[in-house]
């Protein structure tokens, strides 16, 4: 269904980031992290993931324990690093993949949203530092992949979050696919829970608010609204916080 511009509630469009947002997959990501890290002698708390990685695609991730395994002396001195790198994210990938078959939990809240937002016909997509095989296969667990024709992810683009381009694509995208809509980024809402992903938001012009899901108030301290987590939160209560 498409709405027209006068129709839409306030915001007239939402765009998902994802782990963290959608899903509690902060933790199937580090315990991934970790099986594939150590292959180049890299090892790691949770505390050290938290703090250092949040916000980090896999390939920046992993250039990351490059380097730091390299000055350690934990591993050699590596040739091609764009190389190993994509090897490692496939490593990765494959160690996430088992993980999530048995471990995927949805944010509380999130999935009523996005159900919500879908019957009412209102334009809805995800702009994540996670890849399409990631995303997907959640979705499909979660039973929601239907829910979202627009999926940018960090296959899409040269330069993840905090770089805008992540969003500034979702949005596009959603604008051409509701011309009727008339999207503005100006009333189109991000929802994000690091630093990292408001910013990317906010350079694309985007409204923001931020979820306390995996850091304190202070790490999202710069959206426009925090709040803990989706749940009980509606269309219209989002109406209340951000019609302007």
């Amino acid at each position: 269904m498409n709405l027209s511009s006068e129709t839409l509630p306030m915001p007239n469009a939402i765009i998902f980031d994802f782990d963290g947002v959608v899903v509690d997959s902060e933790p199937l990501h580090y315990q991934a992290f970790v099986l594939t890290g150590k292959s180049i002698g890299f090892d790691f708390t949770w505390e050290h993931y938290m703090a250092q990685f949040i916000g980090f695609d896999d390939r920046d991730a992993f250039k990351y324990m490059l380097a730091q395994a390299i000055e350690a002396g934990a591993t050699p001195d590596i040739d091609d690093v764009e190389q190993t790198v994509a090897e490692l994210c496939e490593k990765k990938r494959v160690a996430f993949e088992a993980i999530a078959a048995v471990q995927t939990v949805a944010i509380p809240g999130t999935l009523d949203l996005i159900d919500e937002a879908h019957a009412a016909g209102l334009p809805i997509a995800i702009a994540s530092g996670a890849t399409h095989a990631d995303i997907e296969q959640m979705l499909n667990i979660l039973g929601r992949r239907d829910r979202f024709d627009i999926i940018v992810a960090a296959d899409d683009v040269e330069h993840s979050k905090p770089d805008p381009a992540t969003y500034r694509i979702a949005f596009e995208k959603l604008a051409a696919k509701h011309p009727d809509a008339k999207l503005d980024p100006a009333t189109t809402l991000a929802i994000e829970d690091t630093s990292a992903g408001l910013a990317s938001a906010k350079g694309a012009g985007l409204m923001t608010l931020g979820l306390t899901t995996t850091g304190t108030p202070d790490a999202v301290a710069i959206a426009d609204r925090v709040i803990e987590h989706l749940e009980g939160v509606t269309l219209g209560q989002l109406g209340e916080w951000f019609d302007q």
